[in-house]
């Protein structure tokens, strides 16, 4: 019986240590959470189909792994620059990179911005407008 109290408390006092992984910056957006999954899933089928995705449907295969990305993208709230690549985990750290995806509404009121160094960023509208976009690309 001591032993099964013990192992309680000690659970117990793990599991009340554990907080989200966000370093520190407490809850995180749900919007920033929806980019990064759109980040993942770009990156994912990139590395699967050595190329990366050209429209929705050639991500269909992870709609089930990342159903916030996939279906905030299939609803139109989350707008993606169809082909253009996500950075590999080297060049990831670095930072920055081209414009990948944003939330709709980031053109015009700001919001959150997908780079394609995965790293996901609240800009104004003006920021937005001069941030690197691919070629052929608003």
């Amino acid at each position: 019986m001591r032993v099964a109290v013990g192992m309680f408390m000690v659970a117990a006092a793990l599991a009340g240590g554990c907080s989200n992984t966000g370093g520190g910056r407490g809850q995180q957006d749900p919007a920033e959470g929806i980019l990064q999954d759109v980040g993942d899933m770009i990156r994912e089928s990139g590395q699967t189909n050595g190329r990366p995705p050209g429209k929705l449907a050639d991500v269909d295969a992870y709609q089930t792994i990342h159903a916030r990305g996939y279906l905030a993208v299939k609803a139109g709230d989350v707008v993606v620059n169809w082909g253009t690549a996500m950075k590999g985990e080297g060049d990831a750290a670095k930072g920055g990179g081209e414009v990948v995806a944003y939330e709709k509404a980031a053109p015009t009121a700001g919001g959150y911005v997908l780079l394609s160094s995965g790293e996901v960023k609240k800009m104004t509208a003006a920021e937005y407008g001069a941030a690197p976009k691919p070629a052929g690309k608003k």
